[in-house]
């Protein structure tokens, strides 16, 4: 898998998610300097440093913005099913988003994210995505879910990726399909 991104290309990419998860993190960024400073002694050659430490320097929404201009650059599905393989959904949803909304996004690429966002939790608590109430703590994610949901129904994800790609997280049809469109689930290309 990923034979088409060298690996001076994953390596950049790599660097970009560090730099991505920093994005709309503002514990770094409204620290004083001095405090900034200790708390971030003998990490200066760390990227999460470089990142804050950019951040800090143009602010938060050029920061986002700059950030968001690098992953709306990626001309790749493969390199954005590289960015989001193996991403950490604990840091939020912003870099998902971000990748989901890259016309190179592949439906396999979605599919991957899709599924292991848990919709099932969502299907068996509320029923469907539209129920989801903002007090659930993990809301934000049903509305990544219901995004992509949307995006396949209206065919907004390319179909360049291989078998290959397909997450082993994706399921064939099951209990959901019906509610779930056919789309998400694996073999349904």
């Amino acid at each position: 898998m990923y034979e088409n991104v060298s690996e001076k290309r994953k390596q950049e990419l790599n660097l970009l998610k560090i730099w991505a998860e920093c994005v709309g993190d503002t514990y770094y960024f409204s620290m004083p300097q001095a405090k900034f400073d200790k708390n971030m002694e003998g990490c200066e050659d760390e990227e999460f440093f470089k990142a804050y430490s950019r951040q800090r320097e143009i602010g938060l929404k050029e920061f986002e913005k700059e950030i968001s201009g690098r992953i709306a650059s990626i001309n790749s599905a493969e390199e954005i099913h590289y960015l989001l393989d193996g991403y950490n959904y604990d840091n939020g949803s912003w870099t998902i988003m971000q990748c989901l909304n890259n016309p190179c996004c592949d439906i396999r690429t979605a599919r991957m994210v899709y599924w292991l966002m848990c919709p099932d939790y969502y299907y068996d608590r509320y029923a469907d995505l539209e129920h989801v109430p903002d007090t659930d703590i993990n809301s934000k994610n049903s509305k990544v879910l219901k995004f992509i949901e949307e995006r396949v129904l209206s065919q907004g994800f390319v179909h360049i990726l291989t078998s290959e790609y397909e997450d082993g997280e994706v399921p064939s049809p099951n209990e959901y399909a019906g509610r779930i469109p056919d789309s998400l689930f694996a073999g349904k290309d």
